[in-house]
């Protein structure tokens, strides 16, 4: 499937995406974007790349690291999202942005970039992969970046607990993947299609973050 056809399902759910995202995470979305970020090695100045950036929700965290001389580039294949990342954007002044909409596939830059962030958008194997290809052709293979964060389901006693509570996030999302997407082992998986690739886990083994650089 491509991007464009899972970006139709926030048709149904935009208006209260953030809502539904900070309510699982217990408001705690930024800080966790955050740590995802900087466990990457995202640094100040660099010109990052915000693919499926939604409403926005990672603009906070990626501007505290990145600062006035850093960039974003902002790409969604969802209006809808894409409009609220615009008014987010323009509410608390940072201008050093710039939108997209586009399906990732079918992504054109005439720059290139440093860092590649990937928050909550892991839909399928296949179609990450040729994101990964694609956007790999934007960046340094030595310097660019790659930061995937996303959930996932805890190793732990946990477990049992967080499924149906994430099966009812999805469900109110759009179910542009479904729970049992979620029962992966993200470090092997993404890792495999990146150089250099690190993982950690945070928030009671639910959310996670890989890191890596572009294969050669």
């Amino acid at each position: 499937m491509e991007s464009r056809n899972y970006a139709l399902e926030y048709d149904k759910s935009y208006t209260r995406y953030d809502l539904i995202v900070n309510l699982f995470q217990l408001g705690m979305d930024t800080k966790h974007r955050s740590k995802a970020l900087r466990f990457a090695g995202l640094k100040e100045g660099d010109t990052v790349l915000d693919l499926c950036c939604g409403s926005g929700l990672s603009f906070k965290a990626t501007q505290e690291i990145i600062g006035k001389k850093g960039k974003i580039i902002a790409v969604d294949a969802n209006g809808y999202m894409l409009q609220l990342a615009k008014n987010r954007a323009r509410k608390n002044g940072w201008d050093n942005i710039s939108f997209i909409e586009c399906p990732i596939e079918d992504l054109k830059l005439d720059i290139k970039i440093d860092f590649a962030f990937f928050a909550l958008c892991w839909y399928d194997k296949d179609l990450s992969r040729k994101w990964i290809d694609k956007v790999s052709e934007f960046m340094d293979k030595e310097t660019g970046r790659f930061c995937f964060f996303d959930y996932k389901m805890p190793d732990n006693w946990l477990r049992p607990f967080i499924k149906p509570i994430l099966w009812l996030e999805i469900k109110w999302l759009g179910e542009a993947y479904t729970v049992n997407d979620l029962d992966w082992k993200p470090k092997e998986l993404i890792g495999n299609m990146l150089r250099d690739a690190r993982f950690t886990a945070y928030y009671f083994d639910c959310m996670f973050a890989v890191a890596g650089k572009p294969l050669l």
